[in-house]
């Protein structure tokens, strides 16, 4: 009698785990994508940096709508898509029938990755309303955060006007200046065909007190903005550090740049 129950103990797990496996087996057929049937719209071949050659092809469903997939090169001549002897696509007017794709088949495009950039190039990006990738891409050309954020806030106030505030458009302009010590771009910029002769001048005309990286990174510069904003206008920068050096002044007042108080 024992031996009998323990037999049927057995037989009863050996059912069960059975089902299981046939469970588990099935299970990836159930959750196969169903074929994707059309008339051909389009079939372009494709070859990447490897030489591997795939095909994009463009199908109209029954719905009316479009859906492009890529497929092998293989598959597609499998399917009449592809001539076998030159390779290329078959002239659509001689695919006048559905076309059904097996979507197991079907190659999954790779989503390109995600350039990283370095995390103070995204934090000038942010303020500035740049790109990140280019502001990354000052920092690969050699240039320090520090002097990246000085040219920004250069562009800021050298393309700011009393109403609005200035953008980053000149920062690479700007940079390239600084490397090659060649400041006559912007000469329109100052008064009485002033040209800066080196970084430090330049700076001098164009840069304000706070306009620097660390305000910037410590989130003070969010203050200083406010207390240039009077009355619902952005005061001119550039104008109040021209001001500051002798620009803009009455010549005969004896206090204008390069001259001496007599």
């Amino acid at each position: 009698m024992f031996k009998t129950k323990l037999l049927a103990g057995v037989l009863l797990v050996f059912m069960l785990l059975t089902a299981q496996v046939g469970m588990a087996a099935a299970a990836p057929l159930a959750q196969d994508a169903p074929p994707i049937t059309g008339a051909i719209q389009g079939i372009t071949t494709e070859t990447d940096a490897n030489g591997v050659t795939t095909v994009l092809v463009t199908l109209l469903l029954e719905d009316q709508t479009t859906q492009t997939v890529r497929i092998s090169l293989a598959y597609a001549v499998e399917l009449g898509l592809i001539n076998p002897t030159t390779q290329e696509p078959v002239p659509l007017e001689e695919l006048t029938e559905d076309v059904t794709i097996d979507a197991n088949q079907v190659i999954p495009d790779e989503e390109p990755a995600e350039e990283s950039v370095h995390p103070i190039a995204a934090l000038l990006a942010a303020f500035f309303d740049e790109d990140p990738s280019i502001v990354d891409g000052y920092h690969e050309d050699g240039f320090g955060f520090g002097v990246i954020a000085q040219a920004l806030w250069m562009s800021r106030n050298l393309t700011g006007t009393e109403d609005e505030t200035g953008d980053a458009s000149l920062a690479e302009q700007i940079l390239q200046a600084k490397e090659d010590h060649d400041y006559s771009a912007f000469t329109d910029f100052f008064e009485d065909g002033f040209v800066p002769t080196n970084w430090g001048q330049f700076r001098k005309e164009v840069l304000q007190k706070k306009n620097n990286l660390g305000v910037i990174v410590s989130g003070q510069a969010d203050s200083e903005t406010d207390e240039q904003v009077q009355d619902g206008q952005v005061q001119d920068a550039q104008v109040q550090e021209k001001n500051g050096n002798g620009h803009g002044k009455d010549k005969n007042n004896g206090k204008g740049k390069g001259k001496k108080n007599k």
